[in-house]
């Protein structure tokens, strides 16, 4: 019997990030800019990983953000490629600006027949017990409110939505769709901020005295296993050797789970979904770990 298998794409956040994984894939026009990564016969695989008889299939769509966002046709072009570069799956999943163009996985899933999901409940699970495990019961905030992630955010936490004072509050969480979008002198001295945005909430250096906890940051749970690459990979594009971006568990879990569709895609997410995605997370091993509160360098 064929081992289950899903596919996980994934983009670079920088110029610097998109030449290194032309390097890795071997499309040295891309590695010396000479190709700007959107011919869709630039995706390739990436990684490979293994946990509880899944196989995932990390495969890079060398678009950068903006190009994404300006070219979503194109976008959903190079996301089709690279599902047929994984090769057989039965589940697809989406990595950050992945998960919010062309449709929010809805026009790839009818593309390519197999069930899409964007990760948005596997983060907003994260963001949402990280930041009880930090918060007590000190006043939330979350940015980006009233996004797809944000909304379920502020249900499952009772949080306030987009405040105009920031430093109001000493716990903010930021989920908006992209990053950048708030000055680090809109946070007082002492605010925790828990940041699911990729590129970062933050559009500079984190003031005196605010610490930032990556929101989606899960240890790898007991039986993971990757290829030599998968150890770069999750060196390169997440938090280190030992920890894994949560939206990557969410095709996982589904195929673990014998779920026929996905999670989530589209702009609607429940809090009741997000609650779903965690307990099923939890019944394989998979927990969100408290962070170490430590203040990022200036």
């Amino acid at each position: 019997m064929a081992v289950p298998r899903f596919a996980f794409l994934v983009h670079p956040l920088v110029p610097l990030a998109q030449r290194l994984q032309g390097l890795r894939t071997a499309r040295f026009g891309v590695a010396t800019g000479a190709r700007d990564g959107t011919d869709p016969d630039d995706c390739d695989v990436l990684a490979t990983l293994h946990f509880r008889g899944i196989e995932g299939v990390i495969v890079g769509v060398p678009m950068l953000p903006a190009q994404l966002l300006a070219d979503q046709e194109a976008a959903l072009r190079s996301m089709h490629r690279a599902v047929q570069v994984a090769g057989p799956v039965g589940a697809v999943g989406l990595g950050s600006v992945l998960s919010v163009v062309a449709g929010r996985g809805t026009a790839l899933q009818e593309r390519c027949g197999l069930p899409v999901t964007t990760g948005n409940a596997a983060t907003a699970w994260a963001a949402w017990k990280l930041t009880e495990s930090v918060r007590g019961d000190r006043p939330t905030a979350v940015v980006g409110g009233r996004g797809t992630v944000g909304r379920a955010l502020v249900e499952l936490l009772g949080a306030v939505a987009d405040p105009q004072d920031l430093r109001e509050f000493p716990v903010v969480v930021g989920a908006h769709t992209t990053g950048g979008t708030v000055a680090p002198d809109r946070l007082a001295p002492g605010t925790t901020l828990i940041d699911v945005a990729l590129p970062p909430t933050l559009s500079g250096p984190a003031g005196p005295g605010v610490k930032v906890v990556p929101g989606e940051r899960l240890p790898l749970p007991k039986g993971w296993s990757r290829d030599a690459w998968g150890w770069i990979f999750h060196v390169v594009a997440g938090y280190g050797v030992d920890h894994v971006y949560a939206c990557l568990l969410e095709p996982l879990v589904q195929l673990l789970e014998g779920r026929a569709a996905a999670w989530q895609n589209g702009r609607a997410l429940s809090a009741d979904t997000v609650r779903g995605f965690g307990e099923a997370a939890t019944r394989h091993g998979i927990v969100v770990e408290p962070p170490e509160l430590k203040l990022r360098p200036r």
